[in-house]
């Protein structure tokens, strides 16, 4: 892992920078890599950001989101330096931007996956933090730089996004700490941030969580639950998959499930899969099965397979783990 001042260095030493995250971006994703952004501004570099999917319409309350750009705007630009940030694999941002988004110089991977690869010239990785928006918090401390309204208030969703509004268990006392600094810096309503991002929601939305409530399904010993969304219940609804964030959570809230998927068909039907654990079985391994990735508690991945064989991959590979576990071993 290279220290704080390596990466600033690197920024220091170059001048035109590219700025991307994993596909499907989520808060911390799209919170620190704005945050980033307007960081890299303020000390007068040349930025432009490309990621392969839109930002969210949850998120475009966020500073500087209409900056964010697609991979077809890259044409020729040739950064000296791209910055990955919260993704496990430089595949992870898409394969038009692999191809595409081609630095001159070097890749800066900045990341707090465990399931990561350390695929930069430069790896700013940090596993223990709580999310990439901590990470970039501390980078901008280290260069003793203020933080200021707008990238508090981005650092803060991509936190708060994380921690699953502090309630998962990377919600450390330094989490809470750095949240604490950032709403004093930002001085934002804390339940604005959570409406913008957890209740901001379309009716077509809520017709498509009443469609995929319907699919409720469970393991026979009641351990395993899933969800699915099909392109069927899209086009019903008027909705997408990126209308799916949190559905999930539906299933994780059954008392007997300790491990909760949730797949939605992709129009070219392949299936993208969210996978969360309560206590014992590592999901990021579950995903890094199927070239995804995430954390011990929360990942996910596309599986080229339709919607129902990936449930039954995917259902099958938990139970192989859980019987790991139970015969002694880590599960992971």
């Amino acid at each position: 892992m290279e220290d704080y001042q390596a990466i600033l260095d690197v920024f220091d030493q170059h001048h035109s920078f590219a700025l991307s995250v994993h596909i499907n971006p989520d808060g911390d994703a799209v919170g620190s890599e704005l945050a980033l952004y307007s960081f890299l501004r303020d000390l007068g570099k040349q930025v432009r950001v490309f990621n392969t999917d839109a930002v969210p319409d949850n998120y475009h309350f966020l500073p500087f989101s209409e900056v964010i750009q697609g991979p077809d705007d890259v044409q020729d630009y040739s950064p000296e330096i791209l910055v990955i940030l919260d993704a496990s694999t430089r595949m992870r941002i898409g394969d038009k931007l692999c191809r595409t988004l081609i630095p001159t110089k070097a890749v800066v991977n900045i990341d707090h996956h465990d399931t990561g690869d350390r695929f930069g010239d430069y790896n700013l990785v940090e596993t223990d933090a709580s999310s990439t928006s901590e990470i970039i918090f501390r980078l901008i401390k280290h260069r003793e730089m203020p933080i200021g309204r707008d990238r508090a208030l981005c650092l803060y969703t991509g936190i708060m996004f994380d921690t699953g509004c502090f309630r998962y268990n990377n919600s450390a006392p330094v989490a809470h700490r750095i949240a604490a600094e950032l709403i004093e810096q930002g001085n934002f309503p804390v339940d604005g941030v959570y409406r913008q991002v957890y209740e901001s929601v379309s009716i077509g939305k809520m017709r498509l969580l009443a469609e995929v409530l319907q699919t409720l399904n469970l393991t026979q010993d009641g351990k395993i639950g899933w969800l699915w969304a099909t392109q069927e219940m899209f086009r019903k609804t008027g909705t997408t998959p990126d209308d799916v964030e949190g559905f999930v959570n539906h299933v994780r809230a059954i008392d007997s499930v300790e491990v909760s998927i949730f797949v939605s068909e992709l129009e070219d039907g392949r299936s993208k899969a969210s996978l969360r654990s309560e206590a014992h079985v590592d999901v990021g391994k579950v995903a890094a099965d199927f070239d995804g990735g995430g954390h011990q508690r929360a990942s996910g991945c596309v599986i080229h397979a339709s919607h129902e064989l990936a449930v039954k991959r995917l259902v099958e590979n938990t139970q192989k783990r859980m019987r790991s576990i139970t015969n002694g071993n880590s599960g992971r």
